[in-house]
Order: C-alpha cells, then sequence, then structure tokens
C-alpha cells in the first residue's frame, strides 16, 4: 500500500517538473533546411562577427543613461545627438519667413545646456532644459535661404547630453517641420527628396559642410542653373564647401532622386518652397525634411493613414540602386535605376507595409486640404524597421501660429512583443483611446511591427519604451486650416549598407552589414542578394511577373486602381492581409532574419501559458481531489 503511494507521488513529481516553467535561455536559428532549431546559448555565443566600424560610425553622444527607459545596448548612433549642422530652407515665394523656430528636447537625468549659435549672423542663445522638457529657440527670419547658391543661416547646436532638435519654418499658411540629423550621423551619399513646386514656386535642396575643403558632385535629374551656368541631365556640378558653409539649389522641376555626393560627411536639406500634392489637387504649401544618408535606409516599412484625414495620403518609394524590387499593395514593382521613385495616390485610408530586397527611402505626403478641408501638404519620411530605437525620446509638438491652432498626432510604431511596453507621457500607450473621424481607432498588430496612432498634447511629449531590447519610432504631425506640418520624431542612423573587397576581381561590392538592428529582425549578410549585386532570379513556376516600375515618377501611379479607375481589392501583401502570398523571392528576406529568442520566447511563452493555465488549474484540483481520497482517513468502525 504504501509502495503505491510512493510510485503515486513520484509521478506526480514528475508531471509538476514537466509543467512548472524554469529559467533557460534559447535563441532561434536556422538549420540547414530552413527549419528553426531551438538550441541554448552560453554568455558570448551566437554573436555575430565584428566589423570594422566606418570611419565615423561611433557617435560621440555615447552617453544615453539620461534617457528614461533602457539604453540602446549597441550604443547606436541615432537622431539624438549632441551636435547638429544645418540650414533652413526657402519658404513659399522665396519670401523671408514670418518665423523660424527650433524645438530641442532632453531626456537626461538632469538639466541638459544647449547653445544655438549662427556664425554669419552673431546670433547665440544658449538655454538649460530640464529632464523630460523641451525648449523653444527662436531663429532670425534671415536665417533661411534664398534664391540658388551660398547662404549665410547655417545653424550649429551644441549640447551637454543628448537631444532631439526639430525645425519649423513657419509662413502665413505655409508650414513644415524637419528632424535635425547629428553630425554623427551625417553621410557622403544622400538622395534628394522633393515634389513639383507650382507656378513660381521651387523644387530646392540645400547642402552644408562640417568640415573644410569638402568637394560635392551633384548629379542632376532636371536641368539645374548654378553659378550662371546650366547643367542637363548626365552633367556632375562640382564644387567646394567649408565648414559652417551652406548652398542652396533650386529648380521648377521635380528634384527627387538627385544624388548628391561628397568626399566629407554633408548634411542635405530637401524639399519644396510650395508644392500642390497631388499636382492636380489645389492648396499648396511647403515641404522640407532631412534626409538621411543612403548608406541608412531600410527595406521593411510600415505606413499608417493619417487621423482626420479622408482624403487618404500620397507616398513614394525612392531607389538609389538599380534592380530594386519592392512588394506591397499585392503586387511586385522595380525600379530598375537609382534616383527613380514609384508614387502611389491612395483615396482610401488603410495602413501598408513595404518590402523591398534592396535599402529604399519611403515618404509620405499629406494631400491639400482642398479635398476633405482639412490641413495642407507636408512630407516627412518614414523610417524603416531597421531603424528603430531604444530608450525614450522628449520632443515638443507645434502648437500655434499666428492665430492658427494645431491639432498634432502621433504615430508610433514598435515591435510587435513590445506593444505593451510603451508609454505616451508616463500613460500606457494601449490606454490611449481615440476615435476619429472615421469612428476607428488605428491599432494594428503586424508580422514584424505594431502601431499606434493617438493625438499629442500640447508642448513636451515623452515616449519611453523601459523593457530590455525594445524598439520604437514615431512621427508627428499636425494639421490646421490651410496649412500643416510633420516630422520624424526619432529615428536610428546604423549603417546598413557595407563594402565588401573581392580579391578575386579585385572589385568592391556593396553587401548588407552584419548585425542586429531590431528585436526579432537582423540584417542578413549577403546571400547573393546584396546592395549592388543582381538579384536572384524568380523560379520559372512564378507566372506573374513584377511590374516594371521604370517609370522616374512623373504623374500619379495608382497600382491600386485598375484601368477603368475602379478602386480593387487588396492591401499589404502577406503582412496586413495575409490571404497575399509573398513571392518567393522577397521571402528569402525573411528566411534569413534571425529572431532574438529572449523576446520571441518570452512573447511565445505568454502565449502558451494562456492556453495552458486552465488545464493546469484543472489538472492540480485533480490530483488534489486524487490525493484526497488516497490519503484519507477512514472513519472508526462503529461496534
Amino acid at each position: 500500500m504504501y509502495g503505491l503511494k510512493i510510485l503515486y507521488f513520484v509521478i506526480l513529481i514528475q508531471l509538476v517538473a514537466r509543467v512548472l516553467p524554469f529559467e533557460t535561455k534559447h535563441r532561434l536559428v536556422r538549420q540547414s533546411g530552413g527549419q528553426p532549431a531551438v538550441t541554448p546559448q552560453t554568455p558570448g555565443q551566437g554573436q555575430p562577427p565584428k566589423r570594422n566600424n566606418p570611419p565615423g560610425s561611433q557617435p560621440p553622444n555615447s552617453d544615453k543613461g539620461g534617457l528614461r527607459g533602457t539604453p540602446d545596448p549597441g550604443n547606436q548612433i541615432d537622431t539624438r545627438g549632441m551636435e547638429f549642422i544645418f540650414c533652413f530652407t526657402s519658404n513659399v515665394n522665396n519670401a523671408q519667413p514670418q518665423g523660424l523656430q527650433l524645438l530641442i528636447g532632453a531626456g537626461g537625468p538632469s538639466v541638459t545646456n544647449v547653445r544655438v549659435d549662427i556664425p554669419d549672423l552673431k546670433f547665440v542663445r544658449q538655454v538649460e532644459i530640464p529632464q523630460g522638457g523641451t525648449e523653444i529657440v527662436d531663429i532670425p527670419p534671415i536665417a533661411a535661404a534664398s534664391g540658388t547658391g551660398p547662404q549665410n543661416g547655417t545653424i550649429w547646436v551644441r549640447a551637454t547630453r543628448p537631444v532631439s532638435v526639430h525645425g519649423m519654418n513657419i509662413q502665413v499658411k505655409s508650414h513644415d517641420g524637419f528632424l535635425a540629423i547629428p553630425v554623427a550621423g551625417l553621410g557622403l551619399e544622400y538622395m534628394a527628396a522633393s515634389y513639383a513646386a507650382n507656378g513660381m514656386d521651387r523644387s530646392q535642396m540645400i547642402i552644408t559642410g562640417t568640415q573644410d575643403f569638402t568637394r560635392v558632385t551633384i548629379q542632376p535629374i532636371q536641368r539645374l542653373q548654378y553659378n550662371g551656368k546650366w547643367f542637363n541631365i548626365g552633367d556632375a556640378i562640382l564644387f567646394t564647401i567649408n565648414r559652417m558653409e551652406s548652398v542652396q539649389i533650386q529648380t521648377e522641376g521635380d528634384l527627387t532622386g538627385t544624388r548628391i555626393l561628397a568626399d566629407r560627411a554633408i548634411s542635405v536639406m530637401s524639399g519644396a518652397t510650395c508644392s500642390l500634392v497631388p499636382q492636380q489637387l489645389n492648396r499648396c504649401d511647403h515641404l522640407v525634411e532631412n534626409v538621411p544618408p543612403v548608406a541608412t535606409w531600410g527595406k521593411k516599412f510600415s505606413v499608417l493613414p493619417l487621423l482626420n484625414r479622408t482624403s487618404g495620403t500620397v507616398l513614394r518609394v525612392l531607389a538609389a540602386r538599380p534592380n530594386t524590387r519592392f512588394y506591397t499593395l499585392g503586387q511586385v514593382f522595380v525600379l530598375q535605376r537609382g534616383g527613380l521613385f514609384r508614387e502611389f495616390n491612395q483615396p482610401v485610408t488603410f495602413p501598408m507595409s513595404i518590402v523591398s530586397d534592396r535599402p529604399v527611402m519611403v515618404l509620405q505626403y499629406a494631400k491639400g486640404g482642398a479635398k476633405d478641408r482639412t490641413g495642407d501638404p507636408f512630407m516627412t519620411i518614414i523610417p524603416p524597421i531597421e531603424q528603430y530605437v531604444a530608450g525614450g525620446v522628449t520632443f515638443s509638438s507645434f502648437d500655434q501660429s499666428g492665430q492658427d491652432t494645431f491639432g498634432s498626432f502621433a504615430t508610433i510604431s514598435v515591435t510587435s512583443w513590445d506593444l505593451f511596453n510603451m508609454y505616451l507621457n508616463n500613460e500606457a500607450l494601449i490606454s490611449h483611446k481615440y476615435k476619429t473621424e472615421q469612428k476607428q481607432d488605428w491599432m494594428r498588430l503586424m508580422s514584424f511591427n505594431a502601431d499606434y496612432q493617438m493625438p499629442l498634447g500640447k508642448g513636451a511629449n515623452t515616449i519611453v519604451s523601459p523593457a530590455p531590447g525594445s524598439r520604437f519610432t514615431a512621427i508627428a504631425y499636425g494639421f490646421t486650416l490651410g496649412t500643416s506640418y510633420a516630422f520624424p520624431v526619432v529615428y536610428g542612423l546604423r549603417r546598413t549598407l557595407c563594402t565588401e573587397d573581392n580579391t578575386a576581381d579585385q572589385d568592391k561590392k556593396e553587401v548588407d552589414c552584419t548585425g542586429p538592428v531590431v528585436s526579432g529582425i537582423v540584417l542578413a549578410t549577403n546571400h547573393g542578394t546584396g546592395i549592388g549585386i543582381q538579384p536572384p532570379k524568380r523560379p520559372p513556376s512564378q507566372s506573374n511577373e513584377p511590374s516594371q516600375g521604370d517609370t522616374p515618377g512623373w504623374g500619379n501611379i495608382n497600382p491600386s486602381k485598375g484601368a477603368d479607375g475602379e478602386q480593387k481589392g487588396g492591401g499589404d501583401a502577406g503582412v496586413f492581409f495575409p490571404w497575399y502570398t509573398i513571392p518567393p523571392w522577397m521571402a528569402e528576406q525573411f528566411e534569413d532574419d534571425e529572431l532574438e529568442e529572449e523576446f520571441v520566447c518570452y512573447a511565445t511563452g505568454l502565449l502558451v501559458l494562456a492556453l495552458i493555465a486552465p488545464a493546469t488549474v484543472i489538472f492540480f484540483v485533480m490530483i488534489i481531489i486524487i490525493c484526497g481520497m488516497m490519503f484519507r482517513v477512514p472513519a472508526p468502525t462503529k461496534f
């Protein structure tokens, strides 16, 4: 009898040992057959090999301990920096703007001292920003650029701790903003982002030097005039600039895709004095962004519609290298040359996902207010998922311009399993409830990220992701009658393109840089699909050939409409709408992604626990009942 009871207890202990969780670290790896396998990970094991960092890739703003939240463990450079050099572009009609402002946000653990200089104007302003605070610095309007040629308004911002710097160019009913890129994140190659100008206005870009004797080469895609001479497509504009010098170039055509090269780091602002978006829709507005270097572009993007706008949005996907394929709206598109782009005029308000085989830059435009009587055009950069950042960021919305009061909103995108760990102004992200004019909240969970949209409070706002390894990005935008603004809040500037020497043919090729990017997304080493290398051939069984999107982007291209102009069904291929199948050549991009085990296992564990918890409770109740029956003391027998 006692032997049977002992056997029952042994079986019970074995069952409990299998049910109860135990602490271990695992890492998802790919076997040769392509199936994931779980293997234990010891410290230092499975880490990507170290690469020699390119010159200037190590940021001076290495102390991110001041950010509320977990600092980036890789200490990678992003838009939170300690030194910025840039210049404001021209506003509508090349007229002097009504005002210029810098919105500076600090998230350090103590007071951050910031100094703003404009050497040519003898302008100096020093401010102290408390932890989690913002400061608005008014810049003399004369600092804005005017016309083509050298400018005198180069701005130099320095801080004792990492800060975020946003610029606002203010004119009556003509506004737009930008996120300044710190000097440590600047590069040597850029592509201009703009739009066709309206009437007497101009498409434009401004180049600012950070070092003396910087040689700049511009490869125009439009006929340009510089220094009294006309340059045609295929010509090269060559000039030299020194540190703190800025040169603006303007033209009547669209400068999007113009390539800018330099032998030392430069800053590039681009946009338009005033543009109609799309060109047939009335009411133009100022466009501007501080474009990131080509070496920091990405391959995966999440794009959401704009709150309080019923007219839809305009998107552009710009390629830097030839034969770039990207997948969206259930179709594959090909940009056959660098500098080409595909424009999507989306009249409907639903989210999109974009996946490419080579790095691209994605731009989002608001439409003119003539469509829905709300706001006017703006232009903003959509940060790639590879450039999501860790920690936290403090920034300011743009709230008032003269008699105009802006209603501001934010789009926050995070790694999927970190959706519940994000906080906006000390309030959990998912607790924000807001109904748009379309009577719906915009929140979605995708295969590689999650998005949420909400209104922004006036003044300082702080986004924090305290979970280790959590990554995010955000875009802020706002509307009022007859004008609007938008800018990215924060994004990474990690180098995604590296040069690989080929000793066999003494040639250099561009490849994806090895190393972790975000939780769950790792840039793979080159497997024949790297930048500058011919992409893999599609399988013979793949009958639907991709659209040959070699159109330079002139005009509005809407692949979601049929030949009769009617809206076709469809959505985000294989991501938001899973009934679309990702082509095999694009699926290879996902097969090479290694998932960071600690966070994947954490999220998977929560799901498994939710499934087995009820059964576990019933199991233990049954065990207690059985044990009670086994060890029940028999009642005394009455004689």
